[in-house]
């Protein structure tokens, strides 16, 4: 069983990454926490409770998953060393094989994907905040020596995914 961790800035790929892992991993749980954040009632008004909420609950559901002995992906934006421990601790509780991926890219590459997905009008998501999750990924992928960084500048979102795949798929359980 696995805990695979696909982590970068918005718009980054880590959404369709992760649908097509999940798609290729049976019975496996696919936690997109960004997603999980808009069940909760007014979660814009309540950024840091929400924020707070959905941690909680993702850690939860990752620990209660593993514990049936499937694979769990998780997508995600953190930059919180904290909470990457604690997802970390999950996993070595539950004797999973923890494989983290940071997609990276170039910081101008980056803000062009983001465009031209676009942004919603009150979303949460914003010119600015595409700028400022790159900026703390690219400080929080200093601190994860153990992370597999994969810099998508010049590769199609197939290409990393293929990547990822066959590290994902060498790396069996005994």
């Amino acid at each position: 069983m696995k805990l695979i961790i696909i982590n970068g800035p918005t718009g980054i790929g880590k959404s369709t990454i992760s649908k097509m892992l999940h798609n290729d991993l049976s019975l496996s749980f696919l936690l997109a926490m960004d997603e999980q954040r808009r069940y909760i009632s007014k979660y814009r008004e309540y950024r840091v409770e929400s924020r707070d909420l959905v941690r909680n609950l993702a850690l939860a559901i990752i620990d209660t998953y593993l514990q049936t002995g499937h694979d769990v992906i998780i997508d995600a934006v953190i930059t919180d060393s904290i909470l990457m421990d604690k997802i970390m601790d999950i996993g070595a509780k539950n004797n999973a094989t923890i494989l983290e991926f940071i997609l990276t890219s170039d910081k101008d590459i980056l803000i062009k994907r983001a465009e031209n997905r676009g942004y919603r009008e009150g979303g949460l998501l914003t010119p600015e905040k595409v700028i400022e999750f790159w900026k703390n990924i690219q400080t929080f992928t200093k601190e994860r020596t153990d992370a597999i960084v994969i810099d998508t500048t010049n590769l199609k979102i197939e290409d990393t995914y293929k990547y990822i795949q066959s590290i994902v798929l060498s790396n069996k359980n005994i």
